[in-house]
């Protein structure tokens, strides 16, 4: 074996080493990358999924932010409609003696008495007036069989007169007589003595007043003898 082998071995065995160091540095280099890009795609995963949970608990505090704003809304409009409430019951509700005005109108009512007679003596109940004495006279109401004499009456100097129609009364055969049924509607006409008109109708009693001159004339009208309706009148200084 020459020299000249000797070397060129040499220099391959060198050669070999190198390009296997190479390669090895190589591999070693490919492992890493490939072990960076990975770990900085699960990075980036991890920050984006981070990022995307980050963004649902915004909306969601953002969602319970709204909601509370809403509840605090609904609140205040409960409380709104409890004191509504409350000012419609203590206005609606009667106490003290509203509450027993009530209760006996009621215990009235059930033991029979007619609603619109006890409607009218609450009318009729006020406050002590500075009133002449009162003046009492009847007339014959019209009805479609009667329209004759003393259908009208007249007050205070023929200031103002009375007058009244209604429905015949009826036989139990159905016959139709000349006088007025006191259990049905009449209609009244109050007229001044300068033509002006004022008509109250229904059951009597009925009452109605007339202011003339400075004076009001309040008249109180019911049922009298057959055919009658019986009108009281004074007069109360106005107003």
């Amino acid at each position: 074996m020459s020299l000249y082998d000797s070397e060129r071995r040499y220099r391959r065995r060198v050669w070999s080493g190198v390009i296997r160091f190479v390669i090895y540095i190589g591999v070693v280099l490919a492992a890493a990358t490939v072990s960076y890009e990975f770990g900085a795609e699960d990075i980036e995963g991890q920050r984006r999924m981070h990022q995307e949970q980050l963004l649902e608990f915004e909306q969601a505090r953002a969602a319970s932010e709204q909601e509370a704003a809403n509840l605090r809304v609904e609140v205040e409009r409960a409380k709104l409609a409890l004191d509504e409430w409350e000012k419609r019951y203590n206005a609606d509700v009667p106490t003290g003696a509203r509450r027993e005005l009530l209760d006996l109108v009621s215990e009235r009512l059930q033991a029979g008495v007619d609603p619109q007679r006890l409607a009218f003596y609450i009318k009729s109940a006020e406050e002590k007036r500075d009133c002449e004495d009162v003046e009492t006279k009847r007339f014959l109401v019209r009805t479609p069989l009667y329209d004759g004499a003393n259908t009208s009456v007249t007050f205070a100097n023929d200031a103002v007169a009375v007058t009244g129609s209604g429905d015949s009364e009826v036989t139990d055969a159905g016959l139709p007589q000349a006088w007025f049924d006191p259990h049905k509607p009449v209609t009244l006409v109050f007229t001044r003595i300068d033509g002006q008109r004022t008509e109250v109708a229904g059951t009597l009693p009925l009452q109605q007043s007339v202011v003339h001159d400075g004076v009001e004339h309040h008249f109180l009208v019911k049922a009298g003898a057959r055919g009658f309706a019986q009108v009281a009148a004074e007069r109360c200084t106005y107003p």
